[in-house]
């Protein structure tokens, strides 16, 4: 459910399909909820993990026009659009991110996260949410 503050919405995309936060152990690939992109607004997202060991995983933001047919699986329908700017390549770290990025216009988006390298099985993803704001 979103949250709003005014003009500001804060989506959670991890809490309703995960109870919260996504396993990333080692160099596994997951995904987050599916979001219904708004028009006419600016997007912040923030994210943090978790983990008892090392943390190496990649954020990159997929986008289409048709959902994934399953939610938190591959799909074809969802893709990181061309000449997008890369979100996060490398996230070594538990601190709380915040990012600003400018989606492609699709209708829906989800990150992918992806461990890497020395990223421990025990690593979850803990919080991602989208914001957004009117422009006005």
């Amino acid at each position: 459910m979103a949250k709003t503050n005014g003009q500001v919405e804060v989506q959670d995309l991890l809490k309703d399909e995960t109870g919260g936060e996504i396993a990333v152990a080692s160099t596994g690939v997951a995904y987050t909820e599916t979001y219904l992109c708004k028009k006419n607004v600016n997007y912040a997202f923030e994210y943090q993990f978790s983990s008892g060991g090392a943390i190496d995983c990649k954020i990159e933001i997929e986008q289409g026009n048709t959902p994934p047919a399953t939610e938190g699986a591959a799909s074809a329908n969802m893709v990181v659009p061309e000449d997008a700017v890369d979100f996060d390549e490398s996230i070594t770290d538990n601190t709380l991110h915040v990012k600003a990025y400018a989606p492609a216009v699709t209708r829906f988006l989800r990150a992918k996260i992806t461990g890497q390298g020395s990223n421990a099985a025990t690593t979850k993803l803990v919080k991602f949410n989208v914001s957004t704001v009117v422009n006005l």
